[in-house]
């Protein structure tokens, strides 16, 4: 199990989302921090692959663009996910792939993302 609360970092600023519920499979943790909703959540399922994710999505109030009066809800998430076979490859060689991901995961780089660069 996770640790919980969970702690994030959201443009600087510190979270901590605590645990509302879950299964053997899944958790989930929870933060409304002054109308603005941060969720994380973590599976995984095992078979003939393995799966593991997290997931982290915020949702808040806009400004409705065609209403200009009215809020509508927004939101985002960015998720991690590991899939590995159930044999064959080992946790580490899970470890290294992500890693490397992570690494390559820089500002500059989610930005490219975020702008649609592939």
């Amino acid at each position: 199990m996770l640790t919980d609360p969970v702690p994030v970092t959201y443009a600087t600023v510190a979270k901590s989302l605590p645990r509302i519920g879950g299964t053997e499979e899944k958790s989930l943790y929870r933060l409304d921090d002054s109308g603005t909703l941060y969720e994380f959540q973590a599976q995984h399922s095992f078979g003939k692959r393995n799966r593991f994710n997290v997931r982290l999505s915020r949702t808040s109030a806009v400004t409705d663009p065609s209403i200009p009066a009215n809020s509508i809800a927004a939101s985002m998430s960015a998720s991690f996910t590991l899939d590995l076979p159930a044999y064959g490859l080992s946790a580490v060689d899970a470890q290294n792939l992500g890693k490397a991901l992570v690494a390559w995961l820089t500002d500059a780089n989610i930005l490219k993302l975020a702008n649609g660069e592939t």
